[in-house]
């Protein structure tokens, strides 16, 4: 042995077992920051992947600019890739078929590289003439590849275009039932008059500089005008290189919130350390009957942890990145075709590097407190065996209002107000990373609407807004295969009403049975009971500058005769939008029909089974006719869906994680308090005391650590809380700040009740002991 140091490894095998929470500690720490920055990570990427597929993969237009300069642009050092982007002008309508079309230029790398749709079938144009047609013009206009289409406007020559492929048609153009056209640049250009057209120019930048530097010295270089700079605000906040105000507050949160982070690792780890030191006062003390220094025995404790974080580091790094793996799997499961390019088996570096950073990072804060305690501990120690011979008795247990067991407990908890502090601080992290963590479930819900019961896949929509879709041909749409379920609603806008005295207008709807069973979850006021019995019942949605109430009488216009109904109900939601002064009504099918005298629909929403195809939707196209709007909403639910998952598993994941740790930390207190008191519970079962009031009394040390630590945790906690979600949802949505009452009890009880339950293994331990053993406990 060549040195002190040499020692590290022998200490570590013959105190194996008092080391083994402290190696636990070191591994959850990591696999709590590894955990949270990989989810975090895949989040991010998910979010990217979304934002591309929903706007494209670019990240400034530049319009109003020539050749020359977009030239000089994409000579740029920052640019990665570059190309114009040319499209019909909004008031430009030109029609293919009769239908209203939307034709866009650009060349097939620029389309490759930074549109977010692909060819489904043929090929790219390449020629002047030749166009590709979004994939919803085969089935609806019954267009093939090679056919010859006319591309008509009323004031210039009709346009010749041969069909050479297929494409992706975006979720907005599905859902509005409208067509595009692709064409090289030069096709549009030649196609189109110069007036009838607006080119930009597009940019992809590199994800390695600072964007926002580099497009305000684009614009300020080449005197550009703001109109003339478009920036892909949402991509390039996702990519964290936005100036957005509101953006640059979420960073500053999630920065708080690292802290926290740190700050339990921390935290957990000291009080390990600081456990494990007491118990080998004896170790330390014959160290410095050895001759070694007070420097060399903190350097000692120092390196001791480090080499522990050798395996532990490792391990946790391992556990975390088995998280993140696990919950990319369940993305790819739940959502394939929105998550089929998230990678299940990704590395995220930045996790890595932080779960390494924080595991060593924290080791040596942590090892600060512990290192100090065991410089101190003096030759004279070590003859005396005694771990808490310095520590001073200020005074006795307080037996006044407890039992002599229960005062103990809590006299043990507080006699050091080190140890207590640490031990509070442990605790009450827990219940502030939860309780600041559990703000972004409400933001979440604010800023990704989950899919309700109610929407469609599809929708035939009548093209006028009246009642004229067939009711026999829900009929028909209920007996397809490929339906699981259809429904019509039937609108009758603008009827002029008398409620109270005064003058109204209101847009009347029809619900049939399974609406009005989705409308009981909305229902606020009122009964919806006899909704489909009774003929002169409505339900009013709810509006803030509306009179109307349950129990009014409306006297609504229909021809000569006014009608009378009875307002039933008022209900929070419903899955149209209101118009400013106009009340939203609903009534039953029976009782539409009643008022107004129609039998048709004016949409009917089907919901798809799980195994519907491509082939299917092309049928109800071909049943529904080319007389309506055929609204596709598959993509845009896709891309909804997708989102409210990634997000609920990442946020929801955050919380899981903290509860673990939160559980484990206090079990993991709790027994290395008692294991550092071994041999005071050794000398009070010596004098008489019972298993049965030592459990009493480590009960009560749990206990007293657990209230003390959720006092401090819940009012820190929701402080931060409020902080973070006026941040992150008032000052964007408005919606005030409530205390958190749910949050507050599950984290509090979780708290309580593993207090508890963390008594009965050391517990167990002292039963199972003797005196003696007890006494000689190392």
């Amino acid at each position: 042995m060549k040195s002190y140091l040499d020692l590290i490894p022998i200490s570590a095998k013959v105190h194996k077992k008092q080391s083994r929470m402290t190696r636990i500690c070191i591994v959850l720490a990591v696999f709590l920051v590894t955990a949270i920055f990989g989810m975090a990570d895949m989040e991010i990427r998910s979010q990217q992947l979304q934002e591309i597929k929903k706007g494209g993969n670019w990240h400034v237009l530049f319009s109003g600019i020539d050749e020359h300069t977009a030239a000089m642009i994409a000579a740029r050092p920052e640019v990665k890739f570059s190309g114009w982007y040319t499209y019909l002008g909004e008031k430009e309508e030109y029609t293919l078929s009769g239908k209203s079309v939307a034709a866009v230029g650009l060349d097939k790398n620029t389309f490759e590289e930074m549109l977010p749709t692909q060819i489904t079938e043929g090929v790219y144009p390449t020629g002047e003439n030749e166009a590709a047609l979004t994939v919803n013009a085969k089935s609806g206009m019954g267009i093939n590849l090679g056919d010859m289409i006319t591309l008509e406007h009323s004031g210039s020559e009709p346009v010749q275009l041969t069909v050479v492929g297929f494409v992706e048609g975006t979720s907005q153009l599905l859902k509005q039932d409208t067509h595009a056209l692709l064409l090289t640049t030069e096709g549009l250009r030649s196609s189109i008059p110069q007036e009838g057209y607006t080119s930009q120019y597009m940019v992809q930048l590199s994800p390695y500089c600072t964007m926002q530097k580099v497009i305000a010295d684009i614009t300020k270089q080449y005197g550009l005008a703001d109109q003339q700079v478009l920036e892909n605000g949402n991509l390039l906040a996702v990519l964290g290189q936005s100036d957005n105000n509101y953006v640059l507050g979420l960073y500053g949160i999630a920065g708080v919130l690292f802290i926290v982070v740190l700050l339990a690792g921390v935290l957990m780890i000291a009080g390990s350390l600081n456990s494990n030191v007491m118990q080998r006062t004896e170790f330390f003390g014959m160290l410095r009957c050895l001759g070694a220094t007070q420097k060399q025995i903190m350097r000692f404790v120092r390196r001791e942890g480090m080499q522990w974080c050798k395996t532990a580091i490792p391990l946790g790094l391992g556990m975390g990145i088995m998280v993140v793996w696990a919950l990319c799997g369940v993305l790819k499961v739940l959502s394939p075709g929105y998550f089929s390019e998230l990678p299940t088996f990704g590395i995220s570096w930045i996790s890595i590097l932080s779960g390494i950073a924080v595991g060593i990072v924290t080791v040596l804060l942590a090892a600060q407190s512990p290192a100090k305690r065991a410089a101190r501990v003096s030759p004279l120690a070590a003859v005396s065996g005694n771990a808490n011979a310095v520590q001073p008795i200020s005074g006795a247990a307080n037996t006044t209002l407890f039992k002599i067991e229960t005062a103990l407990g809590i006299h043990h908890a507080t006699s050091s107000k080190k140890n207590f502090l640490l031990m509070v601080g442990s605790f009450s992290l827990s219940i502030i990373l939860f309780l600041s963590f559990s703000a972004t479930v409400d933001f979440m819900h604010h800023a990704v609407r989950p899919l309700k019961p109610w929407t469609p896949d599809l929708s035939i929509v009548s093209t006028d807004n009246t009642p004229s879709v067939s009711n026999g041909l829900l009929e028909e749409l209920r007996d397809h295969r490929a339906v699981k379920r259809a429904y019509g609603r039937m609108f009758a806008y603008d009827i002029p009403v008398k409620v109270k005295g005064q003058e109204r207008t209101i847009n009347l709807i029809s619900y049939e049975d399974y609406q009005f069973t989705w409308a009981q979850d909305s229902l606020i006021e009122g009964s919806l009971d006899e909704g489909a019995q009774k003929k002169d019942q409505v339900w009013v949605v709810y509006d803030s500058e509306s009179p109307l109430e349950v129990g009014d009488q409306l006297a609504l216009s229909f021809g000569e005769v006014p009608k009378e109904v009875r307002v039933a109900g008022v209900l929070s939601t419903s899955p149209f939008s209101s118009v400013e002064g106009v009340d939203s009504v609903i009534c039953s099918e029976g009782t539409f029909r009643e008022l107004t005298g129609e039998r048709n629909y004016t949409i009917i929403d089907i919901q798809l089974s799980s195994g519907a195809t491509d082939e299917d939707v092309d049928e109800i196209r071909s049943l529904a006719g080319p007389d309506v709007r055929f609204s596709d909403q598959r993509a845009g639910n896709r891309e909804g869906r997708g989102a409210f998952y990634s997000m609920a598993l990442f946020i929801y994941g955050f919380l899981a994680v903290i509860l673990l740790i939160t559980v484990f930390n206090i079990v993991n207190s709790v027994a290395m308090s008692v294991a550092a008191r071994l041999k005071q519970y050794g000398a009070m079962r010596a004098i008489g005391m019972s298993d049965h009031q030592l459990v009493k009394m480590v009960r009560a040390e749990a206990v007293t650590y657990a209230a003390a630590g959720s006092s401090v945790g819940c009012i820190l906690g929701v402080t931060l809380h409020k902080l973070v979600f006026e941040k992150m949802i008032t000052s964007h949505w408005g919606d005030p700040w409530q205390i958190p009452l749910g949050e507050l009890g599950l984290i509090v009880a979780i708290v309580m009740i593993t207090s508890l339950l963390a008594v009965h293994g050391p517990a167990k331990q002292i039963h199972t002991m003797s005196i003696v053993d007890t006494i000689s406990a190392k």
